[in-house]
């Protein structure tokens, strides 16, 4: 039985090539697999991510600004009306 001289496998954990040299049994070079994910793609996803967030955060900025708005101009407008609605409570002495 004649060994070879290199033995490539694959490990099953990291799906790492390894050349292993048939005499020794010694790994003499391995490539790692390439991730389907870089740090670049990470980066780019990450400044997505924040702008998408401060859009979202400028968009309910705003909404709240309208909505305040809102609420001072109905305050306002039954503060106005008041006088208008509103009659004296009865005195309890005109009863009789």
């Amino acid at each position: 039985m004649t060994k070879q001289q290199r033995v490539e496998v694959v490990c099953p954990c990291c799906q790492a090539k390894l050349t292993v040299d048939g005499k020794t049994g010694l790994v003499i070079h391995s490539e790692a697999m390439k991730s389907a994910y870089s740090f670049d793609e990470a980066l780019v996803k990450e400044k997505e991510r924040k702008a998408k967030s401060d859009e979202l955060f400028a968009k309910a900025f705003e909404d709240e600004k309208h909505r305040r708005a809102s609420l001072e101009d109905k305050f306002q407008e039954a503060f106005d009306s008041k006088d208008e609605l509103d009659e004296p409570p009865p005195r309890p002495w005109d009863l009789d």
